[in-house]
């Protein structure tokens, strides 16, 4: 064992550098082992990953697919664009476990029913709808599949990183962790350049211990060029618990 290799760095012959530079350009600071900022992460997360993942689901409708996430024992949160009135929800499907495995085959998918003639409220203005889902085989889907406690007191933050994990165009789920800064926090929206697509519209934003802190709903247009997208966009989860009220325990 060479010990001093361990505690030190590596040997200083024997090895050669191949180019690049050095020194970081903006700070003038050499660059080491840890390039920019930090990407380590304790292994826990991908643990809370995983469970939070559960509470997420595909939204099946019949002229497409979006995302949404259950956020008590027997509701779902999506987007009023989602679900724009009743009748949206009562048709929908909501398609929990549909996700690939590790080995790449499809894991059992858990289909369950929404129930709105029992809830359903919607706010075009935070493009959120919340329903209740009907009871399967004596349980509720939250009870199966857990839910989000929406009221943990933690915000949005500029510069922060959030995750979003969805089914986007409808695909098998999947998270996006990288590249996902917060560009803008107010009262009622959240601003991030982290990954989505068509069909990630409902999903969860989500801080590093996967509190949802806003309720994505779409692309941001660059104010400079029309045809260009340059920042994602949901609604203040606090903005719309404000609105939802005693409805969301």
């Amino acid at each position: 064992m060479k010990a001093h290799w361990i505690n030190q760095g590596a040997s200083q012959t024997g090895f050669q550098w191949r180019g690049g530079d050095t020194v970081d350009p903006q700070t003038g600071n050499l660059v080491e082992a840890v390039i920019g900022e930090p990407n380590f992460k304790s292994i826990w997360w991908l643990e809370l990953a995983l469970e939070a993942s559960k509470r997420v689901m595909r939204v099946r409708l019949a002229a497409g697919s979006a995302s949404g996430f259950m956020v008590a024992p027997d509701i779902v949160m999506t987007n009023n664009h989602v679900f724009e009135t009743a009748g949206d929800a009562r048709s929908a499907v909501l398609q929990f476990n549909y996700r690939l495995t590790a080995d790449e085959e499809p894991a059992p998918r858990d289909d369950w029913e929404c129930d709105p003639d029992d809830l359903f409220q919607t706010n075009p203005a935070l493009d959120y709808s919340i329903c209740r889902v009907k009871s399967k085989d004596g349980k509720k889907a939250g009870e199966v599949w857990g839910h989000f406690d929406l009221r943990h007191g933690a915000q949005a933050v500029t510069g922060q990183r959030v995750n979003i994990i969805q089914h986007p165009q409808g695909r098998f789920k999947e998270i996006a962790f990288r590249d996902n800064q917060v560009k803008l926090v107010d009262d009622t929206v959240v601003q991030y350049i982290t990954d989505t697509d068509y069909g990630t519209s409902g999903s969860p934003v989500m801080d590093d211990w996967f509190n949802v802190i806003a309720l994505h709903n779409q692309r941001v247009r660059d104010p400079n060029d029309p045809n260009r997208f340059y920042r994602n966009q949901g609604f203040n989860i606090r903005a719309v618990l404000d609105d939802v009220g005693n409805l969301i325990p």
